[in-house]
């Protein structure tokens, strides 16, 4: 066997753990956002839950800026 066959080889685990770790790295950015939106929400009383809805939407691209990073990276 030689070298480029054995990179190919453990190339393959790597890019799955690689990106089921971006998928894990994606929930836990847009749950703190939510998280932190709904906290924010209950210690300025907020009537409604615009806090909780600005910083989703805001983790949610902050997520998808950082899985884009990593794609391109590679």
């Amino acid at each position: 066997m030689d070298d480029e066959e054995k990179s190919e080889k453990s190339g393959k685990p790597n890019s799955y753990l690689r990106f089921s770790g971006m998928a894990f790295q994606m929930f836990g950015t847009i749950m703190v956002g939510a998280y932190g939106g709904m906290k924010l929400d209950e210690y300025l009383e907020s009537e409604s839950n615009v806090y909780t809805a600005i910083l989703s939407i805001l983790s949610i691209f902050v997520a998808m800026y950082l899985v884009i990073k990593d794609v391109l990276k590679k």
